[in-house]
């Protein structure tokens, strides 16, 4: 059984989730949360492309960071904090005028620091758009570092 169902991955991406507000705004739409990853749609929007309909590698890139907060916290069986220690993005071609689909994974569990990749696709495309991977910290588990909103203190 997940740690984390689809439907509490959504609510944390959504608006008065456990993201900054701005990543409500991207729209994204979980579609699986195990184990192995997370796989994720980032919808079509006039608010993410550049001009000729180019999806913004800045979009991708803050889709990343989050889904790779999901899929790691899957994978250690917990939700700890994280902190993001290093995020390096591949751009490999342009997704024009459509979705996005996102699968994050999981590379390698530590103790305090951990690895994951994303891949990104266009939408009915089976060729990699871009592809990202991440580094993260993980907090201790104490009360000052509990798995809460951004910028709202634990218990606050």
């Amino acid at each position: 059984m997940a740690l984390i169902s689809v439907d509490e991955a959504q609510a944390m991406v959504s608006p008065g989730g456990h993201f900054s507000p701005w990543i409500a705004d991207l729209g994204l739409r979980i579609e699986r949360i195990d184990n192995a990853g997370v796989r994720a749609r980032l919808p079509r929007s006039a608010r993410i492309q550049r001009p000729g309909g180019v999806v913004m590698g800045q979009a991708l890139m803050a889709a990343a960071d989050t889904l790779l907060v999901l899929a790691l916290s899957e994978a250690l069986g917990r939700k700890p904090s994280m902190a993001t220690v290093s995020l390096t993005t591949n751009f490999m071609r342009a997704a024009v005028d459509c979705d996005v689909i996102a699968e994050a994974r999981p590379l390698k569990l530590g103790r305090s620091t951990v690895f994951g990749e994303v891949v990104f696709y266009a939408d009915g495309d089976d060729k990699p758009v871009g592809q990202a991977t991440a580094v993260f910290a993980v907090l201790p588990d104490d009360a000052a570092a509990k798995f809460t909103r951004v910028g709202t203190p634990a218990g606050g």
